[in-house]
């Protein structure tokens, strides 16, 4: 089953990731604010689908993954629509930031659902609790 929660956590990473790069590193500075949602939602898009495909099952191979996805989305989305040809330190920083990102937000989650603690941060009732 997809999860569309992760890649809707995916699609803000990368967005507030190039946002934020675009007036840092060269060549993102090409992407308008338009051009950031495309690829944010085209990479999480891809990434969520991907995970399913190659069935990456620990947060490693889906952080792996992702990077992939990532960078290949920035460099050919530039590439074909921009008509820009973007540097490979570039584009392997973005979507690096990103993977980070997403794997320490999964890192945070599994770690919180092994202390009887939901993914948004509130414990669950215990048996003595309940009634």
């Amino acid at each position: 089953m997809v999860n569309w929660n992760s890649g809707l956590l995916r699609m803000v990473f990368t967005f507030l990731s190039l946002f934020f790069l675009a007036y840092v590193l060269p060549g993102l500075s090409a992407y308008t604010v338009t051009h950031l949602l495309v690829v944010s939602i085209l990479s999480a898009f891809l990434a969520t689908i991907g995970e399913t495909v190659v069935l990456a099952d620990t947060p490693m191979k889906k952080g792996w993954l992702l990077f992939g996805v990532t960078a290949l989305t920035i460099y050919f989305y530039a590439f074909v629509f921009m008509r820009e040809r973007l540097s490979a330190v570039s584009v392997l920083l973005a979507a690096g930031l990103v993977a980070v990102l997403d794997y320490l937000q999964r890192i945070r989650v599994e770690a919180g659902a092994g202390r009887d603690v939901t993914g948004e941060g509130q414990a669950e009732p215990g048996p003595e609790q309940q009634e």
